[in-house]
């Protein structure tokens, strides 16, 4: 079998080709749904956030499954595979375990430290596994990933101090304004990230916030958990005339607000300025609208710059965080190792177990008239030579994995071959 994991990130690839592959968690089933029926791999799970899209299969080994996964996700989308093969990235093996459990300790995040993404992997890990998607292999190494994620947070200075996508927004809003506390803000999605918003918002000061979304009363609750107004989102669109900042980070498959939108927006401003920060993928402002006049818009990849800031100022955390990395990828492939092994013992012990019970019914036969307690014993001396003979290379086969031994073994003991 062969492990593979197949993405794109903030670090290959720009938002405008990030957000073409982003995964809402109904488009993931659908596209998890057809690639096991495609591919005729045996375990599947996608992860889909605003920095990355990956897919982590096991599959049967020689099938050249990292491309035919990669076309898969392209046609999915209705990308063109060789425009942007350059964007993607293939690991295997003990890659794909060390890969993730970076992701999970947010040392592949655009900010280093941010909280969310550990939540993000194990939602991406439960809709797979509801599905029975994941099996043995992806199932070890998800919770695997989720347990490193949780220890780099109790255990190193990045969960003592955590940051995330959202509070490097609002360093940014303070980074133009200054001083928040005379700006009028506006946050356009009370999810996650739009909580988070406003939380650093507040934390920073600001002194008029705004809370949009779809659900009123989820903006509702925010909004009054923090002291600050809330309006539906046709109504903050209408808003935005009145405001400073909008943050947004509302989750849609295309922009919530298009060129006319806006400039109907500061046609009514008297030449104020209008900032924009957009923290969705897919984006919610469209790009076309940083070409009005007094409009500034900020993406996910204009973070970048105060991103490594925040990386250089947790440099001094690292090394512990790639520890608990390096202790967690060890034991897992030496897990994952031992895998390969095991068709080759279950073999190998079925045929001595086999070649045991045949000569022990014909000595048996041969020993003619036995008391059922004299039968026994010979029964279990059998067994005893069989489980002494095939104890040691058990052990070692299991310590070494080594496919040149499982091929010896498994020619000498006449083994059918295995995959």
């Amino acid at each position: 079998m062969e492990l593979i994991a197949v993405g794109l990130n903030h670090e290959t690839s720009p938002i405008e080709v990030r957000e073409r592959f982003a995964f809402s968690p109904e488009q993931a089933l659908e596209a998890m749904s057809s690639m096991r029926a495609e591919l005729g791999v045996r375990e599947i799970a996608i992860l889909s956030t605003c920095n990355r899209s990956e897919v982590y299969s096991v599959g049967p080994r020689g099938t050249e499954l990292a491309p035919r996964i990669r076309t898969a996700v392209c046609r999915y989308h209705g990308v063109d595979h060789e425009a942007t093969s350059s964007c993607f990235y293939v690991h295997q093996h003990a890659a794909v375990a060390r890969h993730l459990l970076r992701v999970a300790s947010s040392l592949d995040s655009l900010v280093v430290g941010e909280p969310h993404i550990l939540g993000q992997i194990r939602d991406a890990f439960q809709l797979a596994l509801a599905q029975q998607y994941t099996g043995t292999v992806l199932n070890r190494l998800f919770h695997l990933a989720v347990h490193a994620g949780k220890r780099v947070r109790t255990e190193t200075e990045i969960g003592l101090r955590p940051v995330s996508v959202s509070s490097v927004g609002v360093d940014l809003a303070q980074s133009i304004f200054g001083d928040l506390r005379d700006c009028s803000v506006i946050v356009i999605g009370a999810g996650e990230i739009g909580q988070a918003t406003v939380r650093s918002l507040t934390q920073r000061g600001a002194g008029r916030i705004t809370v949009a979304n779809r659900s009123i009363e989820r903006a509702r609750e925010l909004a009054r958990e923090l002291g600050g107004r809330a309006l539906d989102l046709e109504a903050g669109f209408a808003d935005l005339r009145f405001q400073d900042i909008v943050i947004t980070s509302a989750a849609a498959d295309r922009p919530l607000l298009d060129h006319a939108r806006i400039a109907d927006v500061m046609a009514a401003r008297e030449d104020r300025p209008l900032f924009f920060i957009d923290l969705a993928l897919p984006r919610n402002v469209d790009h076309e609208v940083s070409t009005l006049y007094n409009v500034f818009l900020y993406n996910l990849d204009d973070l970048q710059g105060i991103a490594a800031e925040n990386r250089k100022e947790r440099e001094r955390d690292l090394p512990r965080v790639q520890a608990i990395v390096d202790e967690h990828v060890t034991a897992f492939m030496q897990w994952y190792e031992g895998l390969a092994v095991v068709p080759t013992i279950k073999e190998l012990r079925r045929r001595a177990a086999r070649i045991s019970e045949d000569e022990l019914q014909e000595h048996l036969r041969r020993l003619g008239d036995l008391t059922e307690r004299d039968r026994e014993i010979v029964r279990s001396l059998a067994h005893a030579i069989t489980n002494k003979l095939l104890h040691e290379p058990t052990v070692r086969l299991r310590e070494s994995a080594d496919p040149g031994h499982l091929a010896s073994v498994r020619y000498l003991f006449d083994l059918e071959s295995g995959e």
